[in-house]
């Protein structure tokens, strides 16, 4: 296969926008209440750990990826089972994905159409973006990055007229306890999803960079959702934002200035599908990659229609309506997703620092 490779700012902006993908919508666990931004300050602390685990396998195994990983220190039979099991998790992710669009069409912006037309558009842009390259994938996070920052700080100015403090006290009403379990959850959605790029790691540019990546795009991914979150409870408040499947478009909905400038959250919803196309992109991208790692083929191209359809449609069925969506992305996945991104990643990063205190003594040995 090509290698492709694409400067740091480039990796570090498809980082990000992955990060707020779906979070921007759908908003982090609500069980906290009006202390909900203190859990995703705390889940940024917990998560940074992991991103610098994540970081420190990309020195371990430079110009290597995921799945050569996985087959290098756990061996050709069960490294590719392994490898099948991120196939799955990266499809699955992509899928999950494209269903919170469906759903968001098919509650808000697309009420008479079926849902699976808005997901199959979305569905074979990333398909073509995937198909030109991770370089092509690259350019576009840079440029719908900097325009999603600009909505999101207009966006922001413009809601501050109805801001209401109240909404925040009193501080803690319920405790530590309901703080802390929102941040478990919002560890492993949004943040430690970023596990998927490490089927990516071959495009970056030097041994090293991961963390630099990783680590700017977590805190400013994590400061934008904090930021939204914030801005949710103050204009909406805690009861009403825990009713919702979709606040920040409830909220954005409610800006009105001089009753001139109003009914603006067609742009917040522009920005929701340019962070979920460059999320859906990637986990197509990697389950693509590791494919043709499993199988040996000359390219991951030669299976990215047919991947991307089977997302397409696995996405369609996936659910049986929004109440099962939203339960299972706040109460199922935190536990669906810990093998993917603690365990396995653990398991791989102390088996491959055991090998590399082998090899570097054996190195020694040698020289001797």
């Amino acid at each position: 296969m090509g290698k492709e490779i694409i400067p740091a700012g480039q990796s570090t902006s498809i980082v990000i926008l992955f990060i707020i993908g779906s979070s921007l919508f759908m908003g982090a666990s609500g069980q906290s209440g009006n202390s909900s931004w203190i859990a995703l300050i705390i889940a940024m602390a917990l998560a940074v750990p992991l991103i610098l685990v994540y970081a420190r396998l990309h020195v371990l195994f430079p110009g290597k990826d995921l799945y050569d990983m996985l087959i290098s220190v756990f061996g050709a039979y069960f490294g590719r089972g392994l490898s099948c099991l991120y196939i799955w998790y990266t499809l699955h992710l992509g899928a999950l994905v494209l269903r919170n669009f469906g759903e968001f069409s098919k509650t808000v912006a697309l009420t008479s159409t079926p849902m699976i037309a808005p997901m199959l558009i979305i569905g074979l842009l990333c398909i073509w973006v995937v198909n030109a390259g991770m370089e092509v994938l690259g350019r576009s996070a840079k440029f719908l990055l900097l325009f999603t920052l600009a909505v999101i700080f207009v966006v922001q100015l413009l809601s501050v007229p109805k801001y209401e403090i109240h909404h925040l006290k009193p501080l803690l009403d319920s405790g530590w306890g309901p703080v802390f379990a929102d941040a478990g959850g919002t560890v492993t959605f949004p943040f430690a999803e970023i596990v998927v790029f490490l089927g990516a790691f071959t495009v970056l540019p030097k041994k090293g960079s991961a963390a630099r990546v990783l680590l700017r795009g977590v805190l400013v991914a994590g400061t934008i959702i904090t930021g939204i979150s914030v801005r949710n409870l103050l204009v909406l408040g805690p009861d009403i934002v825990s009713s919702l499947y979709f606040p920040s478009y409830v909220a954005v909905s409610r800006i009105n200035v001089g009753d001139f400038l109003t009914r603006i959250e067609g742009s917040a919803a522009i920005v929701f599908v340019t962070a979920l196309f460059i999320k859906v992109s990637l986990c197509l991208y990697v389950s693509c990659n590791g494919i043709a790692k499993v199988f040996k083929l000359k390219s991951y191209r030669s299976v990215v229609l047919q991947m991307g359809l089977i997302m397409v449609y696995l996405s369609d069925f996936i659910y049986m309506d929004i109440m099962q969506m939203q339960y299972f992305a706040y109460h199922i996945y935190k536990i669906y997703a810990l093998p993917f991104q603690v365990f396995i990643p653990l398991t791989l990063w102390a088996s491959a620092e055991v090998m590399a205190k082998r090899s570097s003594r054996k190195a020694e040995a040698s020289q001797q």
